[in-house]
């Protein structure tokens, strides 16, 4: 009995087998038509993203607006001249695009930072940056310097003075030990130039320039052991006949040490907003500081000062 089942076994197995054995060519077709739809289209894209059109050009890049310091055309002409260093014939689409063009723009001395990266096709970029700002102006020869809080020298022909500079007159920034013109994208005589530009924004942004002409910051004494004061401010007044005199405003050492790592806040330090005021209660008796040769703001709640002659 079981070998009469063997023998049905057999025979019911031989007409399956045939059926798998002729089922064959469409299960490979099938196969083939489900790999075509998984795999042309990226076979399709990748031919398209490397077509010539896609290259990224450098020259077509563009900024995603930009402060009014900052003159465009010529700043993107510079650029344009980094981005130059990217690798040719990268396609608008890859994936790394936006990091590598934020780590060649980034070694630009005049950009901070790269905020954003858009693709614009067919192969141009647009970006987002922080540019540096001018905060103060050195004066070294017969020349001027825009530099920003760093003490970076900012040509005249990428940026300009910023807005809230055109109804003040800005105090220019000296230092006795200057001995050479600006280098390029890198910081000119840190940390002094940076102190007199920070303390020119301070200036600015407490009111002080709009209420007294203030015509030098003199930083030379900054980070020395001298018995002269770190820093000294000059204050034209005029006299009754005419001639010009300049008044002394010993400021000493100043609250935008603690910025720089380069220089120590001193303990027991008059504030550079203690200084200020004063400086304004002296000029409620002697307008412009007129009649002054100096006063002397370093120690707390005493001013001391000295009338010309």
């Amino acid at each position: 009995m079981a070998r009469t089942t063997t023998r049905a076994s057999k025979a019911r197995a031989v007409p399956a087998l045939g059926r798998i054995l002729r089922a064959l060519p469409r299960i490979g077709l099938a196969a083939l038509a489900v790999a075509a739809v998984y795999f042309a289209p990226r076979w399709v894209w990748r031919a398209i993203v490397h077509r010539p059109e896609f290259h990224v050009n450098p020259v077509a890049l563009s900024l995603n607006g930009h402060p009014e310091w900052i003159d465009g055309p010529s700043m993107l002409r510079e650029l344009r001249k980094e981005l130059s260093a990217l690798e040719r014939g990268q396609s608008v689409f890859e994936k790394d695009l936006a990091h590598a063009v934020q780590h060649e723009l980034r070694s630009s001395p005049w950009i901070l930072d790269i905020t954003r990266v858009e693709r614009r096709l067919p192969n141009k970029l647009a970006i987002k940056a922080v540019f540096r700002k001018p905060a103060g102006l050195v004066a070294f020869g017969e020349e001027r310097y825009l530099v920003d809080k760093d003490g970076h020298w900012l040509p005249d022909d990428l940026f300009r003075r910023p807005r809230e500079w055109q109804a003040e007159s800005i105090p220019l920034i000296t230092d006795q030990l200057l001995d050479r013109p600006p280098p390029i994208g890198e910081g000119w005589d840190h940390p002094r130039l940076s102190v007199g530009a920070r303390l020119t924004e301070f200036f600015l942004r407490e009111g002080l320039l709009s209420e007294l002409e203030v015509n030098g910051i003199d930083v030379t004494g900054v980070a020395r052991d001298a018995a002269e004061p770190d820093i000294i401010l000059t204050v034209p007044w005029r006299k009754d006949d005419g001639e010009v005199e300049e008044a002394q405003v010993k400021w000493g050492k100043s609250s935008v040490y603690a910025q720089l790592p380069e220089l120590e806040l001193p303990p027991f330090l008059v504030s550079d907003s203690e200084k200020l005021e004063m400086l304004r209660s002296k000029l409620r008796d002697h307008a412009s500081l007129r009649g002054i040769e100096y006063v002397d703001l370093r120690f707390h709640g005493k001013v001391f000062f000295r009338e010309g002659d």
